[in-house]
């Protein structure tokens, strides 16, 4: 099996590839802190193990699933619904897809470009997502 050898460029992949990620995870994390307030107050008998296990559950809920809960709980315009989607298939796409579509090629400093490129393109959505969820940004 061979490995790529380490480079400044591949270093860089990997850096903003752990960047998007990590925005993937930040819009994940709002989503669970908007619905904590929803979820427990239609919680009965609410007590401090019930308030630990809503976050519990949510925590441990896919982007899909929290976007579902997200929509039952908030008025989502079209425009909006359709960022939800974009968003839910660039997460999915980065963790399930990114490094499989560019497989073998990634020996190529062309490629290893495209792939930076196309990772600050995916950061900035992201990013833009993100702060759009922050209530601060409200």
């Amino acid at each position: 099996m061979s490995t790529l050898k380490e480079s400044e460029q591949l270093n860089e992949v990997y850096r903003l590839y752990g960047i998007a990620v990590h925005n993937c995870c930040n819009i994940e994390y709002r989503i669970v802190y908007l619905l904590l307030g929803p979820k427990w107050r239609d919680a009965k008998e609410l007590n401090p193990e019930k308030v630990q296990k809503v976050y519990e559950e949510l925590n441990s809920s896919t982007l899909g699933a929290l976007l579902k809960e997200y929509k039952q709980h908030f008025p989502l315009s079209e425009q909006q619904l359709d960022l939800a989607k974009d968003v839910r298939k660039k997460r999915n796409y980065l963790a399930h897809n990114f490094f499989g579509n560019y497989g073998k090629e990634m020996h190529d400093p062309k490629v290893l470009e495209k792939m930076i490129s196309e990772l600050k393109s995916l950061i900035v959505f992201l990013q833009s997502v993100s702060r759009s969820l922050d209530p601060e940004q409200w």
